[in-house]
């Protein structure tokens, strides 16, 4: 289930900046796009609609400002 203030993981585009909620820390982590590349080698997304990419477990995305 996607946190409930953000968006789902299936429309995060990993090149624009973002914040990503991480389920496992509870956490707001700040995305920049210089992990794009690495991100779409390597996250897999769960059934339930997390992504599970490195240490984190992404619920959810929203814009940086909030828009």
């Amino acid at each position: 289930m996607t946190h409930p203030t953000l968006r789902p993981m299936d429309a995060f585009d990993p090149t624009e900046p973002a914040i990503l909620h991480d389920r496992l820390s509870d956490t707001i982590i700040t995305w920049t796009a210089d992990q794009a590349d690495d991100y779409r080698r390597a996250s897999r997304p769960g059934g339930d609609g997390t992504v599970v990419w490195k240490t984190y477990l992404f619920d959810g995305w929203g814009d940086v400002l909030g828009g």
